[in-house]
């Protein structure tokens, strides 16, 4: 029997028969109305600010009130007579200030009033050896000349003699010393209420830190206790004559006292005088930090001892 052989028959590639495009209805003229395919546009990373334009600005004006300078002027007349308190415009002629000379002259051209305002609270910044008692003395020593002073000695330290030395009248200046520290405050309420002094010196505002040096307060509560004087005690200066001379230190800041203050002033100590070699006083800058006068400035005083 014979073997049968296998023959593979290779099949034969199919022709490819090329597709044609059958043009659209309309033939090629249809075809070339067709608008081409447009490619998008591809969007940048960035876009650039752009500069928003400007505005044009449009001028602000204030309108009058009504009436004008006259309805103004009729306000603060109103004011003036209801409250009590002057308006002061810029520019306007001074207001005259009832004032307490201070016995240099200099000084009382600097402040812009001609001394320690009446119904104020003056403040004296400096330490022990700027003069600011010397002035206080002088002060104090006009006023007793003609009326009465009285003069709070927190630290016991006051010399008599110098204030007998500055003109003083003793049997017209009184001397207070209080038995706490924080007396002093409730004794200078006293005396201004009373209307019968022309100025009260209060010497000097640090030694009130002497109460907590012995327990028997602290800083906060000392601070607390002169908002509270100063709160009653300014208004009631504002309706008597007398002038509140209060001495501070420059290392112990109030800041109730430097707004309730009309007039303040610091002194520094810039040189000594000295006659045949000896030591008789010092050369003081005085510099004023607030005035009512709106005149404030600079002024050189000596100080003499003796």
């Amino acid at each position: 029997m014979s073997a049968t052989r296998s023959i593979a028959i290779p099949r034969t590639a199919q022709p490819t028969i090329p597709r044609t495009a059958q043009p659209p209805p309309g033939g090629r003229d249809a075809i070339a109305a067709i608008p081409p395919a447009t490619t998008p546009a591809t969007t940048p990373a960035t876009t650039p600010a752009t500069t928003p334009a400007t505005t044009p600005a449009i001028p602000y004006t204030i309108s009058p009130p009504p009436g004008g300078r006259d309805a103004i002027a009729a306000l603060a007349a109103t004011v003036n007579r209801r409250f009590d308190a002057p308006v002061v415009r810029v520019g306007a002629a001074p207001t005259e200030w009832a004032a307490v000379p201070t016995g240099f002259a200099a000084l009382d051209v600097a402040t812009g009033l001609g001394g320690f305002p009446r119904s104020r609270i003056t403040e004296l910044i400096g330490r022990p050896t700027s003069g600011r008692e010397t002035i206080a003395a002088r002060t104090a020593a006009g006023v007793s000349l003609g009326g009465f002073a009285a003069w709070i000695d927190v630290s016991g330290a006051l010399d008599v003699a110098h204030l007998a030395e500055c003109g003083a009248d003793l049997d017209r200046l009184f001397i207070l010393r209080p038995p706490r520290p924080l007396d002093a405050l409730a004794i200078a309420d006293r005396l201004i209420a009373a209307g019968r002094y022309g100025v009260v010196v209060l010497d000097a505002l640090p030694d009130l830190d002497g109460d907590a040096v012995v327990g028997a307060g602290t800083r906060g509560n000392i601070d607390g206790a002169v908002e509270r004087f100063l709160r009653i005690v300014t208004p009631r200066l504002g309706r008597s004559e007398t002038a509140l001379v209060v001495l501070a230190a420059p290392e112990h800041p109030h800041r109730a006292l430097a707004h309730a203050a009309a007039l303040r002033i610091a002194l520094l100590k810039v040189g000594f005088l000295r006659r045949g070699g000896v030591f008789r006083g010092w050369r003081t800058r005085a510099q004023v930090l607030k005035s009512p006068g709106l005149q404030g400035g600079e002024s050189g005083l000596e100080v003499w001892v003796g």
